[in-house]
């Protein structure tokens, strides 16, 4: 998370004069995380476990640290540590607290009733933990007025930033290769979407048999064999895990993900700043990545037919595909430059 979402932050904080530090969630990337000239502390925990035990651990653990170090400002980001981390920067004495609130998550998408048991428990420690932040980031407009109307949050805490952004150097402009090659970059959750985009897959296999569905990403709640059907009659290509997914957005002329709700994309914007059409769900934070019918189409949540439909289109129309993806990379240069928004991020916390 932290080489692939905040290296820009970091490097542009470290430009400014700033010292950095990192407390990680495990040490897969310590080596690279070292590498940028930061601190790198590992207090492992898994962002999905429930154990309360666990979390007791886990806050102690981080409040040693931020005891220790005595940094002048703590920023947060991801459920566990916008709770548990902010609960242990107050109780080390840190005035400037600040977070991020990236999406919702599974925590306010699911309503078994499980979840809405989950979901209280969240809202009552969000609550508690938010009245020592200074500043929250919000990367839409839906996930800001969700926490408001919950009294998770005060407006004056509240900012809106457009995503994390990318890096558009990194992620350069590049010419279509192939014009029916669609790709999908997810870690394999439900409500990412992932059967969607298989079912969508097949519908449109049936209709243009040399139509290409790669999919790039670890296994989640979906493992392998729960779309195992899907690879073996050909609807879908598994491509596995990759550090760099350049290579896989240059290799495909429309990016795809039917998730049913986001904070903003990153995969998004990393596809738009390549220059590719998007198709995406009329959903938070999904329609807030992309202008509809501009570089992109929105299809309703779970609407699998529809995808399908969007498909065959850029598959009938290719230049569709040519003009949509070089609207996407003036998107991406227009809102979500991350060097725009992180000087957003600097300025924010600098302010108070």
């Amino acid at each position: 998370m932290v080489i692939t979402f905040r290296k820009a932050l970091i490097k542009y904080l470290q430009s400014n004069g700033c010292e950095v530090g990192v407390i990680a969630q495990d040490n897969n990337r310590e080596e690279d995380i070292r590498a940028l000239g930061v601190s790198f502390f590992c207090v492992e925990q898994d962002n999905r476990a429930l154990n309360p035990f666990s979390m007791i651990k886990y806050q102690k653990e981080i409040t040693k640290i931020l005891v220790k170090e005595k940094p002048d400002t703590v920023f947060t980001f991801q459920l566990k540590p916008n709770i548990f981390g902010v609960k242990s920067a107050k109780k080390a004495g840190i005035k400037n607290i600040f977070s991020m609130v990236e999406g919702a998550g599974d925590v306010f998408i699911n309503n078994t009733l499980k979840w809405k048991l989950i979901r209280f428990v969240v809202c009552k420690l969000y609550k508690s933990a938010f009245k020592h932040v200074k500043k929250v980031f919000f990367l839409n407009n839906d996930d800001k007025t969700e926490f408001l109307e919950r009294k998770l949050v005060k407006q004056e805490q509240c900012e809106i930033i457009h995503g994390i952004g990318v890096d558009l150097d990194y992620f350069a402009f590049k010419p279509i290769k192939s014009y029916k090659t669609f790709l999908m970059v997810a870690r394999m959750l439900k409500t990412k979407g992932v059967y969607e985009y298989c079912q969508c897959a097949r519908i449109v296999k049936q209709k243009y048999p040399d139509a290409v569905f790669n999919y790039l990403g670890a296994e989640g709640t979906v493992k392998l064999s729960d779309i195992q059907e899907y690879i073996d009659d050909g609807s879908i290509h598994y491509l596995g895990v990759a550090k760099d997914v350049r290579p896989y957005l240059e290799d495909c002329s429309v990016f795809v993900l039917p998730s049913y709700r986001e904070g903003i994309s990153m995969s998004i914007m990393e596809a738009e700043a390549t220059g590719r059409a998007i198709l995406t769900s009329d959903n938070v934070g999904c329609r807030d990545a992309i202008v509809d019918g501009d570089n992109g189409f929105l299809v309703a949540k779970t609407d699998y037919q529809a995808l399908a439909g969007k498909c065959c289109e850029f598959i009938i129309n290719q230049q569709k595909i040519v003009e949509m993806g070089k609207n996407s990379r003036k998107l991406a240069e227009n809102q979500f430059d991350c060097n725009i928004i992180n000087q957003r991020i600097y300025e924010v916390i600098c302010s108070q």
